[in-house]
């Protein structure tokens, strides 16, 4: 929670460190890790997406790492030391979901134009 500490962490988290979002509409969001406890041996470390605000189990790398070397309030303290972080989207998705399939945006439904074509 120190200064310095704090801009290690902000590095971490901008080169992706802790992982990727593991959800779609987050767009590959960094995540950072939090504690679900402050005492020492209670649960292991989590990572929280500040977009979709959800906390995950990460991946192999942080597996026996203690949630309580990070804190309940590790993000929040990130995210709010830094103006520049607190630019980033952060919250609800704001880009509208659009349905596509690899890729491609779907044309229509049913009765479309580009239907009665192929029939």
């Amino acid at each position: 929670m120190t200064p310095h500490g704090l801009t290690i962490m902000r590095e971490k988290y901008l080169t992706g460190a802790f992982g990727t979002c593991p959800r779609v509409l987050c767009e590959r969001q960094n995540l950072l890790p939090v504690g679900m406890s402050d005492e020492l041996r209670t649960s292991r470390v989590k990572v929280f997406c500040p977009k979709c605000e959800e906390a995950y189990y990460p991946k192999k790398k942080l597996e026996d790492v203690d949630g309580s070397f990070f804190g309940t309030s590790f993000p929040q303290i990130l995210l709010q030391s830094f103006d520049d972080l607190q630019n980033m989207p952060i919250g609800k998705v704001v880009k509208p979901y659009e349905p596509s399939i690899f890729g491609f945006k779907i044309v229509g439904h049913r009765g479309s134009k580009c239907r009665e074509n192929i029939a």
